[in-house]
């Protein structure tokens, strides 16, 4: 387990942030989401573990799923659904109403941030007996271990290992 915590500059947010920006990563994700149920903070998580050498097992995985599950399913997606719901209904054309998706993005981003702070302190309570027993990540081992559980197929990890790969 970490002695400390982590900084500001190499916090999940950030993290998550800057990987989601790059090229291909944002559509990846969403094609996730929409077509299986991922959710991209899990996802963005398990890559954000393994790129500091901390392996996910499933009994860390659940309680993680467990802690952010009614948050998401109350607020996170409720906010997503509502702001593209918006855009269906309305368009985009209509500034005010644009203004007020904005708005519903920024609560929604809060929201998700809230989400990966509870997901970050989640590493905090690892046991630091088992953490240091354990054996660093193979590469794509913590993305697989959620997203197989999501039936998402072997050749679509792949896939998006190889993105995440050539984003690094």
């Amino acid at each position: 387990m970490p002695s400390a915590s982590f900084d500001d500059r190499s916090s999940l947010w950030n993290f998550s942030l800057d990987y989601y920006a790059r090229p291909g990563v944002a559509d990846a994700c969403l094609q996730l989401q929409d077509g299986h149920g991922v959710n991209v903070n899990l996802l963005l998580w398990c890559v954000w573990l393994e790129r500091r050498g901390l392996a996910l097992d499933k009994v860390r995985l659940r309680k993680a799923q467990k802690r952010i599950h009614a948050w998401d399913e109350h607020y996170v997606i409720p906010l997503r659904h509502l702001r593209r719901r918006m855009k269906v209904e309305f368009g985009s054309a209509d500034a005010g109403i644009e203004q007020l998706r904005s708005q519903i993005k920024q609560a929604e981003l809060l929201a998700e941030k809230q989400l990966q702070i509870w997901l970050e302190a989640e590493v905090q309570t690892w046991n630091e007996g088992a953490a240091d027993s354990a054996s660093p990540p193979v590469a794509g081992d913590n993305l697989r271990l959620y997203l197989l559980q999501l039936n998402v197929t072997e050749a679509a990890i792949a896939r998006l290992l190889q993105l995440f790969a050539s984003v690094v």
